[in-house]
């Protein structure tokens, strides 16, 4: 059975006309090795992935699909030495460990969203070593388990990472969730995976990366909900936006609104809660702006905003009240850019999310043209004071 992977190298083979042996005769490796990493028996090592995408023109998308070797992992240096092996965990006990991590895991989501992930960093990564051996121990139905809870706790220390501003780490952390996922065979986990792998690349530059990863994400639809459709129709409107493929990225962001809208009545649970009618709004918002679409940016954001008061997502609503006011400004609206901009100010006061500060620097540079107005200059002084007490945008 050919993996999300396969799929993608079949496809891309077939385009171009080159058979499995000459790709691999252009790569340097054996076809067998191609084969069996189609196939999902075989690891892709990022040194063949990098000439995957150079032979076949990829941007990197294969670089996306390779396992990242343990080796490779760093961390920045920590205050607080973190152990880099569990010993107390054996097969008796790890299912009852995990069981205990599965009760705290809530709880950083939860503070996650509330101040942003700069403070959970060092804590996430202290359970990492207990997490790894209890995959490493684990056999038979607590082997699934575990994993399962693996790939859902590595997936969100990949986030907190990227909303610190940290994508080396962000995409190394993901990887290591899809490594889990593919092995569980959990097609809903692999594709929002991918999906936050493709966030991760079009964050950090490489939209082409983002837009092969969330199709990818989107090769088994009928296997996902309505939300998860959402999601990730929604991150490949960012990425086709961030290419300037306007086409493309309009039609992806509308579908995402659809489909959260048909989510919202979704009984199933899935990795997108989030993912409502009202966020989805919101990102097809930002995609407007990021095509230089004010007006129709401005028309889809102002439409929700009642929806946005008394929310429990302070960083959501933050991110909302940024690009409002930034379509504000775009629009030539110098007053409301800047009360909006006052509202952003406070929405974000005790976050620390490089995510929002980095959407409120974008917005500064818009205001700036009215830098010679006074009220206008003061709001500046406030976002220059923000983005230098949380570190500047990355």
């Amino acid at each position: 059975m050919l993996t999300d992977c396969g799929h993608e190298l079949h496809r891309l083979l077939a385009e171009r006309r080159i058979s499995l042996r000459e790709a691999a005769r252009q790569v340097g490796c054996r076809p067998g090795y191609l084969s069996n990493v189609a196939h999902g028996r075989k690891s892709l090592t990022p040194r063949v992935a990098a000439r995957l995408d150079s032979v076949l023109g990829t941007g990197g998308t294969f670089a996306a699909l390779a396992v990242v070797p343990a080796s490779a992992v760093s961390f920045p240096v920590l205050t607080v030495p973190v152990p880099v092996t569990a010993p107390g965990i054996s097969r008796g006990n790890a299912m009852a460990v995990i069981a205990a991590l599965e009760e705290i895991l809530p709880g950083y989501i939860q503070a996650d969203r509330l101040v942003g992930s700069a403070t959970l960093l060092l804590p996430l990564r202290s359970h990492i070593p207990t997490i790894e051996r209890a995959c490493e121990v684990a056999r038979g139905q607590d082997r699934s388990d575990v994993l399962a809870f693996a790939s859902r706790f590595t997936e969100f220390c990949g986030w907190a990472h990227q909303d610190a501003g940290e994508l080396g780490l962000a995409m190394q952390w993901t990887s290591k969730a899809l490594d889990y996922a593919v092995e569980l065979g959990d097609q809903r986990a692999i594709a929002y995976t991918l999906m936050r792998k493709a966030s991760i690349a079009t964050e950090a530059g490489t939209p082409g990366h983002g837009v092969g990863m969330a199709s990818a994400a989107l090769a088994r639809r009928d296997a996902l909900t309505p939300r998860l459709r959402a999601v990730i129709l929604r991150q490949r409107a960012q990425a086709s936006a961030a290419l300037g493929e306007s086409e493309a990225a309009s039609r992806d962001a509308d579908a995402a609104v659809d489909e959260a809208v048909a989510g919202a009545s979704q009984r199933e649970d899935d990795d997108a809660p989030y993912c409502s009618p009202v966020y989805a709004a919101m990102e097809a918002g930002a995609v407007r702006l990021r095509l230089g679409e004010h007006a129709e940016a401005l028309a889809v954001l102002e439409r929700s905003l009642p929806q946005w008061s008394g929310t429990s997502q302070p960083r959501d609503r933050a991110l909302f009240l940024a690009r409002l006011a930034e379509a504000y400004a775009a629009t030539g609206d110098r007053d409301r850019a800047r009360a909006v901009t006052e509202d952003a100010l406070t929405a974000a006061a005790g976050l620390t999310s490089r995510r929002v500060t980095s959407q409120l620097a974008r917005l500064a540079s818009k205001l700036a043209a009215w830098n010679d107005d006074a009220g206008t200059a003061a709001v500046l002084t406030k976002l220059a004071a923000l983005a230098v007490a949380q570190g500047g945008p990355p």
